[in-house]
C-alpha cells in the first residue's frame, strides 16, 4: 500500500503540491493566532504599565507599629521576615521606613518626611554624597533635594534639624526619572506649588530627605518612625502570568497580611483588570481573523480537491468495477493527503511565527517575543488535520457513490435533505449569531463569528441561487444564439463545484469590504473620541493658586486670546449627577474643536453662557477691612446667642471666609476684619451675620466698608452707605427670613426671629444668577428650566438652562457648560475640579513655559493626536488590525482557490472544448467560464457587505472600554472601501481572463492538430 500511495503522489504531483501549499497556509493561520496573541499580550502589559500610576504597579505593606530612633533598613527586622512570606513569587519587593516632621534650617522650616528606601541612590544623582550608617554620637546623614535644600537654606555639610535632631547634609540629590514608579508620584517626589517659584528643579520643599541604612541616636525616642515595604509587580510577572493569577496573588497577600497585621492597600486590581479586558478582546479578535483563514483555506482545499476527485470518477468507478475493496481506496485517499499534511504542520509553524513574528514588529504598542511553544504546535496541527479533513469530506462523494454515478462524466446533482442540510447548518448559525450579537452586551460566544458566520450563510444561499440563474440564463443566451456568453453559463451551472467556488469568492470579497469598512469606521471613531473628550488639540492640566489666578496667568499669557483658554472640568457627584465644564467663553470657539455631535456651534454656546453682567465686581486692596455697621436687637433676649460679622473674599491664593473678631453689639461701630491675602488686590463676595439662633428680630445697617494697609495706612473707602443703599447691587442668599430695604445712607438688613442654622447675607451681584448654561439635551431638563448641579466650588446650586446641545466637549452626551469668570464670581469656597489649560495647534512651543512663567504647575500633557494613537493601541485595536491582515490574506488563497480548480478540470474542459470546435464552434467561444463566478462573486459579495454591515454594525467592538462619547459613524468612507474591494476584484478578474486564456490556447494547439 506504501508503494502504491507513493505512486499516486508521483502520478499527481501538481495536486499533492496543492495540498502540501494550502495546508501550509491554514496551518500557518492557526499557528499564527496563539503567537501573535502572546506577543500582544505582553506588549499590551507593558504598554498598560507604561501609563499606569504608580499605586497601581504595586501593593504596599506597612507596620502598624512606630518604632523610635532614625529610619533604617528593616531587612533583618520581623517585619521583614513577615513581607518574604507574605510576597509572591516574581515580585519585586523595595523595603523602606519613614518618618514625618518639621525640618528647620537657617533660612527656614519645610514639612516632610525623613525616609530610608532602598535603592534610592542609583536613581539620583547627586551633589556631595549619598549618606552612610555613622556610629553612635555622630549626627546622621542625610541628603535633601534641590528644592528643600533651597528653601532650608542648606548645602553639602551644612546642619539642620529634623524635629528634635541635628542632621548632616552630605548630598543635595536630584530625580533621574521623576516618573520612575519608585517614587510613587508625589509621595516622595512632591510638585511644586502653584505660583512663582524660585527654583527650575523638579519636586518642591516638601520633597522627601533620604538618610542611612543605620544611625544611631542619643535619644532614640526623639523619633518614631514606622517600616513599609513596597511589592512592584513586574513586565516579567504580567508576561508569565495571567492577570486573573495576579489578581488571586493580590487578594491573599492582602488577606494574609491583614491577618498578620499589616495594613495594605493598592490600586494594582485596576491596572490587572485592563490588562485581562485587552487580552481577552485581542484573543476573540484575532481568533476570528484566524478561523478566517483557516476557514478559507479548508474551503479552498475542498473546491480544488472535490474538482480533481470528480475528474477521477471514471478511474474510481473501473476500479471499483473490477473489484477493489472501497476501504483500500479510503486507505489510498487518506495516505494520499496524509503526507502533505504531516509535512505541512512543521513548515506551517515556521510561516506561522515568521508571520506573527512581522505583524507584531510592525502593530504592537510595545516590544515583545513571538515564542514557539506547545500551543502553536497544537494549533498548527489543528489546522493541518482540519485540512485533511476538508480533503478526505471532498472525496467522500466520489469514494461512497455507486459504480453508474462514478462512471457518469457530469456528476449527478444531489437532491433531497443532502443538497440543502448544508444551507440549513450555515444559516442557523448564522441567524444565532446575529440574535446574540444584536442583544446587546459584550460579544461573546457565537456573537463573535457573526460577520464571518454571516458572510458564509449568504455566500451559500447566494451561490445556490446564482447556479439556478446562471441555467435558465445560459439556456435563453443559447436559444438566442450568443453561444460564447450561454456556453459559459451553461458549463458553470451543470458543474456542482462551481457553487463552492462562488461562496468562496463570495466570502473572501465580503469579509474583506466588511473589515475594510469596520476598520475605517474605527478610524473614525477614534479620532472624533479624542476629538470630543479632549475638547481641544491640547490640554494642559494644571495647577493654579485659585480659579482667578488660572483666569488672569493663561489671559496674561495669551493676550489676544489666539490660542489659549482657561477652563475647570467638574465630575459629577451623586446629588447633582452632571458633570460641569466652566470656560473663558471669550475664547471657546476659537480655542476648542468643533464637532458635528454637538449639534450646536462653539459659537452659540460661548454666547447664551456668557451675557452682559449685571453689575460690576467690588476690587479692593488691603490687608486689614473694616465694616462699619450699626445693629438692633434685644441683647437680652439674645442672651449667649452670638451675632458675628462675616465676609466672603476672593484672592489670588483662593476664596476665604473671614470673621470678625468680635461680636456684633447693638451699637453704631467699625469691625476690623483680617485679610493680609488681599495686599495685592481681592474681590468682595459676601457679607454676611452669623446668628445660629436669631432670639427677636435683628436688623443691621451696612454704612461703609473701607480697606486699610495692616499699620492702618492708606485707608480706602471700598462701599459708601449710598452704594451699600443701592439694592442693585445686592442678593439676599435667604428671602424666607431675611429681607433687605435701603436708606440714603445704608442697606438694611432685618432677620426675623427664627431658630435659623444658617447665615444671613447679601452677595455682590457681579454675574447673572441663577448663572446660565448649555445643558446636553440627554439630561432630559427642558429650555428655560432649571437645572441642579455642582459648582465650580462644589456647592450645589442650579443652572439657568438657555441652550441644549446633542453633546458637549469633554463629556460627550452628559454635562454641562458654563462661564467661568462668572461661575468664579459666584463661588464661594474654594477649587473643586481640575483647573486646565486648553490649547489650539497653532500654540507656540513655548506655551509651558508662557505658563510657568505666570505660576502655573505643569501637572499633566494631553493631545487628541495621542489620545487617538492611544485608541489604536488596545487590544480591540490590535485585533481588528489582525483581522485586516487576514482578510488580505484571503483575497490571496481565493486566487489561489480559483487557480487550482481551474487546474484541476482543465484536461477535461480542454477535451470539450475541442470536440465543440471540431463541430463548429466558433473560436470566440471557446472561454475558460471563469470570468461568470467572479462577476457574481463581485455582486454577491458586495449585498453580503451591505447585509451583514447592516446587522452586525452595531456590535463590533470598536473600544476596549466599550463606550464612547460620540455616535460611531454609520457608514465608512466610501472611497476608502473601494480602495480595497476593487483591486481585489480586478485581481480576481485577471487571474479568470488568464485561465481563460491558457485554455483557449490549449484548445486551439489541440485543434490545430
Amino acid at each position: 500500500m506504501l508503494t502504491v500511495i507513493w505512486g499516486a503522489i508521483a502520478a499527481r504531483r501538481a495536486q499533492a503540491l496543492a495540498v502540501l501549499l494550502l495546508t501550509v497556509l491554514a496551518s500557518a493561520a492557526a499557528a499564527a493566532a496563539p503567537s501573535y496573541v502572546a506577543a500582544a499580550g505582553q506588549a499590551l502589559a507593558r504598554y498598560e504599565v507604561s501609563r499606569a500610576t504608580p499605586n497601581e504597579l504595586r501593593l504596599r505593606l506597612a507596620d502598624p507599629v512606630e518604632y523610635p530612633g532614625m529610619p533604617g533598613d528593616p531587612a533583618r527586622t520581623p517585619f521583614a521576615g513577615k513581607v518574604r512570606q507574605l510576597t509572591p513569587a516574581g515580585f519585586e519587593v523595595v523595603l523602606g521606613a519613614q518618618s514625618s516632621g518639621v525640618a528647620a534650617g537657617p533660612a527656614g522650616t519645610v514639612t516632610s518626611s525623613l525616609v530610608f528606601r532602598a535603592g534610592v541612590c542609583e536613581r539620583v544623582t547627586v551633589a556631595g554624597a549619598c549618606p552612610r550608617a555613622t556610629p553612635r554620637g555622630q549626627l546622621p546623614e542625610v541628603m535633601v533635594s534641590t528644592p528643600t535644600a533651597a528653601r532650608l537654606g542648606v548645602v553639602g555639610g551644612d546642619q539642620f534639624t529634623f524635629g528634635v535632631v541635628p542632621v548632616r547634609v552630605v548630598g543635595v540629590y536630584q530625580p533621574l526619572e521623576v516618573t520612575d514608579p519608585f517614587w510613587l508620584g508625589a509621595e516622595y517626589i512632591r510638585p511644586a506649588a502653584a505660583g512663582p517659584t524660585s527654583t527650575p528643579a523638579v519636586g518642591s520643599a516638601e520633597d522627601a530627605i533620604f538618610t542611612a541604612e543605620a544611625a544611631p541616636l542619643t535619644d532614640d525616642d526623639a523619633i518614631l518612625y514606622r517600616s513599609t515595604a513596597d511589592l512592584y509587580v513586574t513586565e516579567h510577572l504580567l508576561d508569565t502570568r495571567s492577570a486573573a493569577d495576579l489578581r488571586a496573588a493580590v487578594a491573599v497577600v492582602t488577606r494574609d497580611g491583614s491577618r498578620a497585621g499589616l495594613g495594605g492597600g493598592t490600586s494594582l486590581s485596576l491596572l490587572l483588570d485592563r490588562v485581562a479586558l485587552q487580552r481577552g478582546q485581542l484573543a476573540d479578535g484575532v481568533t476570528l481573523g484566524a478561523g478566517l483563514l483557516v476557514l478559507l483555506c479548508w474551503l479552498v482545499l475542498f473546491v480544488a480537491v472535490s474538482s480533481a476527485a470528480d475528474q477521477r470518477r471514471p478511474e474510481q468507478g473501473l476500479l471499483l468495477l473490477r473489484g477493489v475493496q472501497r476501504r483500500r481506496l479510503w486507505a489510498l485517499a487518506i495516505g494520499e493527503h496524509a503526507v502533505p499534511v504531516l509535512i505541512a504542520i512543521p513548515l506551517g509553524c515556521l510561516g506561522g511565527i515568521a508571520a506573527a513574528a512581522l505583524l507584531a514588529a510592525h502593530t504592537l504598542p510595545a516590544r515583545a517575543d513571538v515564542t514557539v511553544d506547545a500551543t502553536v504546535l497544537g494549533f498548527a496541527a489543528v489546522g493541518a488535520v482540519g485540512a485533511l479533513a476538508a480533503v478526505l469530506l471532498a472525496q467522500l462523494r466520489m469514494l461512497s457513490g455507486s459504480v453508474v454515478d462514478l462512471l457518469r462524466r457530469v456528476p449527478a446533482r444531489t437532491r433531497g435533505w443532502r443538497a440543502t442540510i448544508g444551507d440549513i447548518v450555515a444559516v442557523s448559525v448564522a441567524v444565532a449569531a446575529v440574535v446574540q450579537l444584536r442583544s446587546g452586551g459584550s460579544p461573546s460566544g457565537l456573537a463573535l463569528v457573526a460577520p464571518v458566520a454571516g458572510a458564509l450563510a449568504a455566500g451559500v444561499l447566494l451561490a445556490r441561487v446564482a447556479m439556478i440563474i446562471g441555467a435558465a440564463a445560459g439556456a435563453a443566451l443559447l436559444a438566442r444564439g450568443r453561444t460564447a456568453n450561454g456556453l459559459a453559463l451553461v458549463q458553470v451551472a451543470r458543474q456542482p463545484r462551481f457553487r463552492p467556488l462562488i461562496a468562496l469568492l463570495t466570502v473572501v470579497i465580503a469579509m474583506l469590504a466588511f473589515t475594510a469598512a469596520t476598520s475605517e469606521v474605527a478610524s473614525a471613531a477614534y479620532t472624533d473620541r479624542a476629538v470630543v473628550e479632549v475638547g481641544a488639540p491640547r490640554v494642559v492640566q494644571v495647577d493654579a493658586t485659585s480659579r482667578s489666578h488660572l483666569l488672569k496667568a493663561v489671559r496674561t499669557a495669551d493676550p489676544e486670546g489666539r490660542f489659549a483658554m482657561a477652563a475647570v472640568v467638574t465630575t459629577a457627584s451623586s446629588e447633582a449627577g452632571t458633570p460641569l465644564l466652566a470656560v473663558d467663553s471669550d475664547r471657546l470657539a476659537t480655542v476648542a474643536a468643533s464637532h458635528p455631535s454637538y449639534g450646536v456651534s462653539l459659537a452659540d454656546i460661548a454666547r447664551k453662557i456668557h451675557p452682559a453682567a449685571p453689575g460690576e465686581p467690588v476690587y479692593f486692596r488691603g490687608q486689614l477691612l473694616d465694616m462699619v455697621l450699626s445693629a438692633s436687637f434685644d441683647a437680652e433676649a439674645f442672651a449667649g446667642n452670638r451675632v458675628r460679622l462675616a465676609v466672603t473674599v476672593a484672592s489670588a491664593n483662593g476664596t476665604r471666609v473671614v470673621l470678625s473678631r468680635e461680636d456684633v453689639k447693638p451699637v453704631r461701630k467699625a469691625y476690623p476684619l483680617q485679610v493680609p491675602e488681599c495686599a495685592q488686590e481681592c474681590r468682595l463676595i459676601k457679607i454676611e451675620i452669623v446668628a445660629p439662633v436669631v432670639s427677636r428680630q435683628l436688623e443691621v445697617h451696612f454704612e461703609e466698608l473701607r480697606s486699610s494697609d495692616e499699620d492702618g495706612g492708606r485707608e480706602t473707602v471700598v462701599l459708601t452707605g449710598a452704594q451699600f443703599a443701592d439694592l442693585k447691587r445686592w442678593r439676599l442668599s435667604d428671602t424666607s427670613t431675611t429681607r433687605a430695604s435701603g436708606t440714603t445712607t445704608a442697606l438694611v438688613l432685618t432677620v426675623d426671629e427664627n431658630r435659623r442654622s444658617t447665615p444671613a447675607g447679601i452677595s455682590v451681584v457681579d454675574a447673572p444668577f441663577p448663572l446660565p448654561g448649555y445643558l446636553t439635551r440627554g439630561t432630559g431638563t427642558l429650555l428655560g428650566a432649571s437645572h441642579p448641579y455642582d459648582g465650580v466650588d462644589g456647592t450645589p446650586t442650579t443652572v439657568s438652562v438657555l441652550g441644549l446641545a446633542d453633546r458637549l466637549p469633554r463629556f460627550g452626551g452628559a454635562g454641562l457648560v458654563v462661564d467661568l469668570e462668572y461661575a468664579d464670581r459666584l463661588a464661594v469656597a474654594s477649587q473643586n475640579g481640575n483647573e486646565e489649560v486648553w490649547l489650539t495647534r497653532s500654540a507656540p512651543a513655548d506655551v509651558l513655559d508662557r505658563l510657568r512663567a505666570q505660576g502655573l504647575v505643569i501637572k499633566a500633557d494631553r493631545t487628541t493626536a495621542g489620545v487617538r494613537q492611544d485608541f489604536d493601541r488596545q487590544g480591540a485595536a490590535l485585533a481588528l488590525r489582525f483581522n485586516l491582515f487576514a482578510a488580505l490574506a484571503g483575497v490571496l488563497i481565493g486566487a489561489a482557490g480559483l487557480i487550482a480548480m481551474a487546474a484541476a478540470e482543465q484536461r477535461t474542459r480542454v477535451v470539450m472544448l475541442v470536440a465543440l470546435r471540431r463541430q463548429g464552434l466558433p473560436p470566440r467561444a471557446v472561454r475558460g467560464g471563469y470570468g461568470w463566478p467572479v462577476a457574481v462573486a463581485a455582486l454577491s459579495g458586495g449585498l453580503v457587505t451591505l447585509v451583514i454591515w447592516l446587522l452586525t454594525r452595531g456590535g463590533q467592538r470598536l473600544f476596549s472600554d466599550g463606550r464612547s462619547p460620540v455616535p460611531l459613524p454609520d457608514w465608512p468612507d466610501v472611497g476608502r472601501l473601494l480602495l480595497f474591494t476593487v483591486p481585489t476584484i480586478a485581481l480576481f478578474a485577471l487571474t479568470a481572463v488568464v485561465l481563460g486564456r491558457v485554455v483557449a490556447a490549449s484548445v486551439r494547439r489541440r485543434s490545430s492538430r
